[in-house]
């Protein structure tokens, strides 16, 4: 492979690289690679050529392979010096003196006062302080946020026990068993204090009346009717 310098950076070379795009150091390790390209690709090229042309049997095309590598390893020897060359050239064309100023830059030529320089200070103080509030302000609304969801889950339960309690009312109104004994069980509620529907004793009751009156009318109707 031809000698190549690593890239090393540093002032020149960015403010190179800002101008142009590109720096001196970039450009020369882009153009010996392009050259190392050329004369491989080159090299190989006549090699594949002089297989298919000529009648070579295999010691003849290992023979060929190792002489055309000794020839690009030479050609890259050669290349060095020229290269060197090629390499002043770019440092002289693309390097920046240090007097000169770049236009983007001639703004920095003013520095700031200490008056400016306290009011830039007030300016990222004001900044800092909003970013906090913005900050402060994103974890509550999403607070806020799970909040609604949670609240929105409870209502969709609801709506769920309320289809179900419509569908109980409609049950109850098309059957006059299941209401008949819906009333007898609040009457004996509101009659009997000890049959209070807020205690497990006046529930066992109510279930043991319930479920005898079933098997007697032998009605089917579902069980919620206790909670009343």
């Amino acid at each position: 492979m031809i000698k190549t310098q690593p890239w090393t950076g540093g002032t020149d070379e960015e403010y190179e690289t800002q101008h142009f795009g590109f720096g001196a150091q970039c450009f020369k390790i882009a153009v010996r690679k392009m050259v190392e390209q050329k004369i491989r690709s080159g090299v190989k090229d006549m090699e594949s050529y002089l297989q298919e042309t000529l009648d070579l049997n295999d010691t003849d095309k290992l023979t060929l392979t190792n002489s055309c590598d000794k020839l690009i390893k030479l050609f890259y020897e050669r290349a060095d010096p020229c290269l060197d060359v090629i390499d002043k050239e770019i440092e002289r064309i693309l390097s920046i003196p240090s007097n000169v100023v770049l236009p983007e830059d001639e703004k920095q030529l003013k520095q700031a006062s200490d008056e400016e320089y306290e009011k830039l200070k007030e300016e990222v103080s004001v900044l800092r302080k909003r970013a906090e509030q913005g900050a402060l302000m994103e974890a509550l609304l999403n607070a806020e946020v799970e909040e609604l969801s949670s609240i929105e889950k409870l209502c969709e339960v609801a709506k769920k026990d309320m289809e179900v309690l419509d569908l109980l009312q409609k049950n109850c109104e098309g059957n006059n068993d299941v209401r008949k004994i819906h009333k007898e069980s609040l009457f004996l509620c509101a009659s009997a204090p000890f049959l209070n529907s807020n205690t497990v004793g006046s529930r066992m009751i109510l279930f043991r009346l319930i479920y005898q009156i079933q098997n007697s009318h032998q009605t089917r109707f579902p069980l919620l009717i206790l909670r009343v």
